[in-house]
């Protein structure tokens, strides 16, 4: 055999053998959703009319400007019909924290304006945001009703920042967190804070603990002994206790105007416009959670 042919020989290589192919089924498309609607829960981030202030430092809530949760469906649909929530007063509490997106917030240490914003988004989302209210205006005979906006009125407080201003007869006292003034009667000057959840909470333990062994339960003293910090400079509570079973009617009832005056709240005023002669006027609209189960 000549060298050419043995080097041709070496030269040829045996090609490896080829790995059976498998035929691979291609990706399964996800299949269309039939109704034409998202299977995730749409979320809204409401704004909070407290703006996280009047809360206790050592709350979650504290400086929250915003809150999230989700929108209602069926599940939430029940806890509104549910009779034993709403006989017990907790319809609403049960409510907003099944729509709780925002993590470790407990309903009940939520302030009642927060609460009631955080109601009002629900409302929207879950039933519509039209509020069907009677108008009567001032430059035409047109009485009737007319719809307001409850997306205006969730919209209208992302742009207010509620705060306490001085008066003449009202000072507050930014540091301390307290509103400090001259009863009318007594001429007591007082200084009192701004109820937290945990003082409703606290109030309404001592109530029905009070109802169970038939004791006498004061809803005003026992209001103004929570709130009351200090008066004529004096801040020891057995004082403040004496003071406020002496305290004439017309200096109680200055300490509690002044205090739920003085803590935040939700405006639901309204520019509406008449159906008849197209002239507008500001409006309070006259939002229910009744609205849950009409």
């Amino acid at each position: 055999m000549s060298r050419n042919s043995k080097r041709t020989k070496v030269q040829q290589r045996q090609e490896p053998p080829q790995t059976p192919q498998h035929n691979v089924p291609p990706p399964e498309m996800p299949k269309q959703n039939p109704f034409g609607i998202s299977f995730v829960v749409p979320t809204e981030i409401v704004h909070l009319p407290s703006g996280g202030e009047f809360y206790e430092e050592s709350s979650p809530l504290k400086g929250l400007k915003t809150l999230e949760i989700k929108s209602m469906t069926a599940k939430e649909e029940d806890i509104v019909m549910n009779q034993n929530y709403i006989n017990e007063g907790i319809v609403f509490d049960k409510l907003i924290d099944s729509l709780m997106i925002t993590e470790n917030i407990n309903s009940k240490e939520i302030l009642d304006c927060d609460k009631l914003a955080l109601l009002m988004s629900a409302a929207k989302t879950g039933y519509g945001e039209d509020l069907e209210m009677l108008f009567s205006c001032d430059n035409c005979s047109f009485e009737g009703p007319v719809k307001a906006s409850l997306t205006k009125i969730l919209e209208d407080m992302k742009n207010r920042t509620f705060g306490i201003a001085d008066t003449e007869e009202v000072k507050y006292d930014e540091t301390s967190k307290t509103l400090l003034f001259d009863l009318p009667i007594t001429k007591i000057s007082v200084r009192i804070k701004t109820m937290t959840p945990n003082d409703y909470k606290y109030l309404e333990e001592s109530k029905k603990q009070k109802e169970k062994l038939n004791l006498p339960f004061s809803d005003t003293l026992e209001f103004l002994r929570r709130i009351l910090v200090e008066a004529n400079g004096v801040t020891t509570p057995g004082e403040i206790f004496k003071l406020t079973e002496v305290l004439p009617t017309a200096d109680a009832r200055t300490i509690v105007k002044i205090h739920n005056t003085s803590i935040p709240k939700i405006d639901k005023t309204q520019m509406i416009c008449c159906p008849e002669c197209n002239h507008e006027q500001k409006e309070d609209v006259p939002f229910s959670l009744g609205m849950f189960w009409s």
